[in-house]
């Protein structure tokens, strides 16, 4: 994937007009430059409220006890039939994911000139901006990002890692190895559910990179008329997903249909990747 990126040649928009700085700007007129406008929204709408749409629910603390051996057979339905599911119980401490998701916010809230010393540079994939602009005339989404690479360590550029807040870093880091742990103990279960050998499903998985990708959506006049992200799958082996706050975002298709995710409390939503969607077949 690494040497794709290197060979794409990719246009980076005015960083400053950063979706939010667009936000801000159409304030008062409401109306969202014709770049942002997205006449898919209409076209395929979105199932709220659903039944018989809720995400499976897995509990971390009853695959690691012996006496739940269920549990593990829903982890595998959840992998196959959803592709998704919401993890509870997952070990990560609660007081750290308050903290991640506080410099978050602290981050995104400074002045756009402070975000713009970890701009993403041309051609390049990590920091703050736009990804993946090809074109003037393409349609962009609503949201702003940061993207980092956390995992293997030797793989960071902290040049990209924002100083501010001042304990953005150290939260992060502590957020990205308890995650490297949560996976590792996914990746055995879904190893059993699929009747491989433990190590060598992990050893698929050893020593690829982990990133984060923190995205914002500024909050919009017309919001029907705009996409947060394009329809996309992931091309990895695992995405974990943190609400940041209770505003409801993420949509899942199945059965040819959209419908909206509710989030619960304190939990990750686990989206399973292309590369383990190919491990299955």
């Amino acid at each position: 994937m690494a040497e794709i990126f290197e060979k794409m040649k990719v246009e980076f928009v005015d960083q400053d007009e950063s979706v939010q700085v667009v936000a801000d700007s159409i304030r008062d007129t409401g109306e969202v430059p014709e770049r942002y406008v997205r006449s898919e929204t209409k076209a395929d709408p979105v199932i709220i409220d659903a039944e018989g749409y809720n995400l499976p629910v897995i509990d971390m603390s009853r695959l690691l006890n012996p006496d739940f051996s269920e549990e593990t057979a829903k982890l595998g339905s959840a992998c196959e039939h959803w592709g998704f599911f919401q993890l509870v119980n997952h070990g990560i401490d609660g007081g750290l994911l308050q903290q991640i998701k506080a410099d978050i916010t602290k981050f995104f809230s400074l002045p756009l000139e402070e975000k713009l010393a970890v701009a993403i540079p041309p051609n390049g994939m990590e920091g703050f901006g736009h990804h993946f602009v090809f074109s003037k005339e393409q349609k962009l989404d609503w949201v702003d990002i940061l993207f980092l690479a956390t995992r293997p360590i030797e793989q960071r550029n902290l040049s990209f890692w924002p100083a501010k807040p001042s304990t953005f870093r150290d939260t992060l880091d502590k957020y990205s190895l308890q995650l490297s742990n949560v996976s590792a103990q996914l990746f055995k279960f879904m190893a059993n559910n699929l009747g491989v050998d433990q190590e060598i499903f992990l050893s698929t998985f050893k020593g690829l990179p982990q990133s984060v990708r923190i995205n914002y959506y500024p909050p919009c006049s017309q919001a029907d008329r705009v996409l947060g992200l394009s329809p996309h799958t992931d091309g990895v082996g695992m995405t974990f997903l943190l609400h940041v706050n209770d505003v409801e975002g993420l949509q899942i298709r199945k059965d040819g249909k959209w419908f909206s995710v509710q989030a619960m409390h304190g939990a990750l939503i686990v989206n399973i990747g292309d590369i383990i969607e190919v491990q299955e077949c």
